[in-house]
């Protein structure tokens, strides 16, 4: 059975996007111009064009036109997966920069997320992840030394703090709070982001053999990232 169409022009453009032959930010055809090249109706190249955007492969505005839009990479707030992991799933490029690793006092806000009293030492690291050389998260992660003891020896080169957490840290329970805010001038600095671009910010504690031993704060750009879920 033949397809319609509106399917053929809607894989056409998909593949020539593929291609690289319209990049990201890149301008599409016009409807009209779109209609004298697949000798067709302007009706039957919208529907094409609703479905792209649909799909999340483009996007529209009024009289500025169809643009390719920026892959938004997703990540599940259900899993504790390394950020390594779901990168190369996607078939992107890895890398990451250390910040900071320290030994700091536990402040007022920490000590009492991390079951400590104020000013015990305690771990802190910091750390930009990218995809294709584009920062996609910044990590600020607290560490209860008894717990992993060995974390701040690493240089994380090879990996990553939450891979390293799981190999020496078996996760018991894990509790997020998502919550969406503008950044201060460090971190947007960091996410190579506008101060006016807000985050998704991921607030994680995690418990290991009947105590909490790690919080972090994880942010991600929101024209980067999405998070999902799914119940069962």
């Amino acid at each position: 059975m033949k397809k319609p169409l509106f399917e053929d022009i809607k894989e056409s453009i998909k593949k020539q996007i593929e291609d690289g032959v319209y990049k990201v930010g890149d301008k599409i055809p016009t409807e009209m111009e779109l209609a004298k090249i697949f000798n067709t109706s302007r009706q039957t190249v919208n529907k094409a064009l609703r479905d792209l955007v649909l799909d999340d492969i483009i996007e529209r505005f009024p009289r500025s036109g169809t643009f390719v839009k920026q892959k938004v990479a997703q990540s599940s707030i259900l899993e504790l997966k390394n950020i390594e992991d779901e990168i190369l799933e996607r078939g992107n490029t890895y890398s990451s920069k250390l910040v900071c690793l320290n030994i700091v006092k536990a402040n007022e806000r920490v000590s009492k997320i991390l079951h400590v009293v104020k000013d015990q030492e305690i771990y802190i690291s910091q750390m930009i992840h990218y995809a294709n050389d584009v920062p996609v998260r910044f990590d600020t992660r607290y560490v209860k030394p008894s717990c992993a003891p060995d974390y701040i020896k690493q240089d994380f080169k090879d990996t990553t703090p939450a891979k390293f957490l799981k190999q020496n840290c078996p996760v018991e329970k894990v509790a997020n709070t998502i919550e969406a805010m503008l950044v201060n001038d460090e971190i947007a600095e960091y996410l190579n982001i506008s101060r006016n671009e807000p985050c998704l910010k991921i607030s994680r504690i995690v418990t290991s053999k009947g105590k909490i031993a790690t919080f972090s704060e994880l942010y991600y750009p929101s024209s980067r990232y999405k998070l999902t879920s799914t119940f069962s």
